[in-house]
């Protein structure tokens, strides 16, 4: 159940960063082409090429877990007995639940809170707490990776190797 979980986030994430990248690319280059070339602009395009932009970092970021493509200092872990390095992951790792729940708990406050002021954004006049759903969305998506990735690392058959079912990879470093 959990592997299926997996693979449909895995999917989720893929789309969403292929559609996004896709949306910015084209906005980007039509408002360039209309600066430009027409000496006009879509008033909207920069607000919404910006919120996407910041959707893809919270996205990315689970992302980043999943592929194992997050900044790590994996030399020293290297350096240590394997029993010492495993517990250096394992308490990254669970640095990375606490700062999951964090942010999901204080991300979905902060939409509570804007969502209650009926703020709207200034461009496009789209509800704030839409664009702060991206806070809490995040949290969770953190969350499963670094859960999925703990999981990964106290299972002997795992934690030894890359398992053929999971692009997790885990060299003790975060």
């Amino acid at each position: 159940m959990f592997a299926l979980a997996s693979r449909w986030l895995a999917l989720f994430e893929d789309v969403a960063m292929v559609t996004s990248m896709a949306l910015v690319t084209s906005l980007i280059s039509i408002q360039v082409f209309l600066r430009y070339v027409l000496n006009d602009s879509l008033p909207w395009a920069e607000e919404l090429v910006r919120y996407t932009v910041v959707w893809m970092s919270f996205i990315g970021a689970g992302m980043g877990i999943r592929r194992g493509a997050h900044i790590a200092v994996a030399i020293g872990i290297q350096l240590l007995p394997s029993r010492i390095a495993k517990l250096l992951s394992m308490a990254g790792l669970t640095l990375g639940l606490a700062f999951a729940v964090l942010l999901t708990v204080y991300g979905a406050k902060l939409v509570l809170h804007v969502g209650g002021f009926g703020q709207l954004s200034s461009a496009m006049r789209v509800p704030m707490a839409a664009v702060y759903a991206c806070l809490p969305l995040g949290g969770m998506l953190l969350f499963f990776r670094f859960a999925e990735a703990l999981l990964a690392l106290l299972q002997p058959s795992k934690a030894a190797g890359h398992s053929g079912s999971s692009e997790l990879e885990w060299t003790g470093g975060l």
